[in-house]
């Protein structure tokens, strides 16, 4: 679960900042002041902080800092009188002193964000304690939390004890966005003596998730307390783990569950409800559960399990004709092993539509079906013993039974059992194409996240050989006057994937070096080597590190007639080392590698004009292998294809010449005619298969140009940016030089 990576990471981080600031690992934390309208600024900060404190328009603002709490019972922030505390970053954890980690009554706390518009500020923040806003007669209160980064957390409870009918308001917001993660556990900083920290509820103004589906926000429901919302906006996951599926089973202190709930009664998630009262146009409340201890057995007790799951959540306007939020109940996937769908051979849902209840407060409901049970084969039975009984007592029929069994059994078996196992293979694998149809479909029924990601991560490593052996270029510069000899080019940039559930981000760096030399027979000849190493974004939080590497020999020939050929070949490998995740967190590595080449041919005819410049229409041809490979992601075995596709472009160079160079613009539009990627998934006996169609069309624009020192050596450089597609070179820089020995 991502609760315990995050819990690591959180103390890993700790740790590294802890030990720049050795010297005072056991000395009292330094106590931050700020009143009467002074003000403390501090970068990264080299001290523990055990306290903050703010009052009188006093304001606090940190970049970076570690909490050493532990010398005091106060607030580790307090903020009063119109003052302002803003933390952007760092490890602020509480939970071994019972205090609040932020209380605002009359101020305003910023932690992540620069205020309530939700501005992120840090992606680098493990924050453990309560918050708290408290009435003030002068002031509003204020605390405002966003939790961006991939490894960002805050676990506790918010805690809003203001007066509503007071003169000025009182909130606390949450800023989510795409991966923050946010559990609700009590860490005993409600100091209130009236009030039961086990029962009192959390209350947020504004509760701010992802723009779509496609990120792995979470808010984990760890306690009976119920949860508030005033507002929800974007997407937001909610996670029940009844049977703590993501406990830290590491920690020595660690307990296992003493009951394990199946998930069939309304306490088997008993955790606190969530009530939300109003939401943003396209808002969604995503609610999941963990898989283990549950029963699964039937479809019927599926159904159920969703059922009591959505009964956790509310919508409240929605009985005031509010129609704004939709819902979602689902069983978490894992592997292959849909959280949507079960195998294929029972294919009953395990996510379905939350359906609001406006007779029961806007309450949620599963809606799957009551009609189902009915046709049950219960009444087919009654009539058929009914005259069994009858018929037997009398003397006629019993010889009748005796005669009928001995016809009946000899001929059934023989002709049952032959026709019956010859069928039944036949019709089990012959859903598989037809229902791996829907695959393609952006959230598809069986396409898990983890699948998604082992997807993106196979066409991440094809787009990244197909980068890293992009336009032959050495031939390119050579044909726009650069010197043979001795070459080097090194660049980056950025390139993206996003077609049939798949969204993909790369940013790479890229060297490529090599000789060439021209021949007596007209040709100019070479030989390459190329290395690209890059880092992926998937969905859900997915990440890949790619790596690939290449060797190659290149060609051009000067045709007459101010026309010439290109020609280049390519061999290699690239691997992907990747970690994918579910919809709540729950993650698989692995990694994927694959043997590759390539082979391309150019042609052009450059159309002299005057003053230098010149118009050079251009056709290209390309042949590319992309090998097959087996591998495991965590519990999840892979069976990816080999994959051959033919490319063709076309494109057009205008350009200047000059004395010592030239410069250029160039515009094309590339078309992959063929090549398809089919994989198969295994999780336990769920096997699943995927097809990735790779014809497409894009469209690139570059810039560029050479300059010539002297006859020997010469450098040259250019950026590109991709135009369309589903394959979209966001943009490339480029710089190289030559020397002629």
């Amino acid at each position: 679960m991502k609760r315990v990576c995050k819990a690591n990471l959180s103390l890993a981080i700790a740790l590294t900042i802890a030990s720049s600031v050795a010297p005072y690992a056991m000395a009292e934390g330094m106590t931050i002041t700020a009143t009467n309208g002074g003000s403390f600024k501090a970068g990264e900060m080299t001290n523990y902080i055990s306290t903050i404190e703010a009052d009188n328009g006093g304001t606090v603002s940190i970049d970076k800092a570690v909490a050493n709490t532990g010398y005091n019972n106060k607030p580790f922030i307090s903020s009063k009188g119109g003052s302002k505390v803003t933390l952007k970053n760092g490890v602020y954890d509480v939970s071994n002193v019972s205090t609040p980690i932020a209380v605002a009554q009359g101020g305003t706390v910023n932690i992540g964000v620069d205020g309530n518009k939700g501005n992120f500020i840090g992606n680098d923040l493990s924050l453990v304690g309560d918050v708290i806003v408290k009435s003030d007669p002068n002031y509003a209160s204020e605390i405002n939390i966003g939790i961006i980064g991939e490894e960002s957390l805050w676990d506790g409870l918010a805690f809003n004890l203001a007066d509503k009918d007071a003169k000025h308001p009182s909130h606390i917001n949450v800023f989510l966005g795409d991966y923050g993660s946010w559990e609700l556990f009590y860490q005993g900083g409600l100091h209130e003596g009236k009030l039961d920290g086990g029962t009192q509820p959390s209350h947020v103004h504004r509760l701010v998730g992802s723009k779509n589906r496609n990120y792995a926000n979470m808010v984990t429901q760890s306690e009976h307390n119920k949860l508030y919302v005033d507002k929800l906006e974007g997407h937001v996951n909610f996670i029940y783990d009844p049977n703590d599926e993501g406990g830290d089973t590491e920690d020595p202190s660690y307990q296992p569950p003493t009951k394990i709930y199946n998930g069939l009664t309304p306490d088997s998630f008993w955790g606190g409800d969530i009530h939300i009262t109003s939401a943003a146009p396209g808002a969604a409340a995503h609610v999941y559960t963990t898989q283990r201890g549950l029963d699964l057995s039937s479809e019927a007790n599926v159904n159920k399990i969703l059922d009591n799951l959505a009964h956790k959540m509310y919508y409240h306007n929605y009985v005031n004709g509010e129609r704004n939020l939709q819902g979602t109940v689902a069983i978490a996937s894992d592997g292959s092993e849909s959280g949507r769908f079960t195998v294929i051979t029972s294919g009953h849902a395990k996510e379905g539509d939350i359906t609001w209840q406006a007779d029961k407060d806007g309450q949620g409901k599963y809606v799957y079906g009551e009609n189902k049970p009915a046709p049950k084969p219960e009444v087919k039975p009654e009539p058929a013993p009914a005259p069994k009984p009858e018929v037997k007592p009398t003397p006629a029929p019993a010889p009748k039974p005796e005669v009928k069994p001995e016809p009946a059994p000899t001929p059934k078996p023989e002709v049952k059992p032959t026709p019956a196992p010859a069928p039944k293979p036949e019709v089990k694998p012959a859903p598989v194409p037809d229902h791996n149809s829907h695959i393609h479909v952006i959230m598809g029924d069986f396409d898990t996240p983890h699948m998604r990601g082992a997807r993106s991560a196979i066409m991440s490593n094809i787009n990244g050989w197909r980068t890293l052996t992009d336009n032959m270029y050495r031939p390119r510069v050579l044909q726009q006057g650069e010197p043979t000899g001795i070459w080097a080019r090194v660049g980056g940039g950025k390139y993206s994937f996003n077609a049939k559930g798949i969204d993909t981000d790369t940013t790479y760096t890229r060297i490529q070096g090599g000789y060439d030399a021209k021949t007596s027979s007209g040709w100019t000849v070479g030989g390459q080597v190329s290395y690209l190493r890059g880092n992926d974004d998937y969905v859900f939080n997915g990440t890949g590190k790619e790596k690939a590497f290449a060797v190659g020999a290149y060609g051009l020939k000067d045709l007459g007639n101010n026309q010439y050929i290109h020609i280049e070949s390519q061999v290699g490998r690239a691997s992907n080392d990747f970690t994918v995740r579910n919809e709540i967190g729950e993650r698989l590595s692995g990694e994927t590698k694959a043997n590759a080449y390539s082979i391309g041919a150019r042609y052009g005819k450059t159309v002299k004009l005057s003053n230098g410049t010149y118009i050079e229409p251009q056709a290209q041809l390309s042949y590319t292998h992309f090998g097959d490979d087996s591998f495991n992601a965590g519990s999840m075995h892979v069976e990816q294809s080999g994959v051959s596709s033919t490319a063709g472009g076309l494109g057009l160079e205008i350009g200047k010449n000059f004395g010592a160079g030239n410069i250029y613009t160039r515009v094309g539009v590339n078309h992959a005619f063929s090549g398809t990627v089919k994989t198969a998934y295994t999780s336990g006996a769920t096997t699943k298969y995927t097809s990735e169609d790779m014809k497409g069309t894009w469209t690139d624009l570059a810039f560029g140009g050479r300059y010539g020192f002297n006859a020997n050596n010469s450098i040259f450089a250019d950026i590109s940016t991709g135009l369309s597609g589903d394959y979209k070179a966001g943009w490339s820089v480029n710089a190289g030089f030559t020397h002629k020995f």
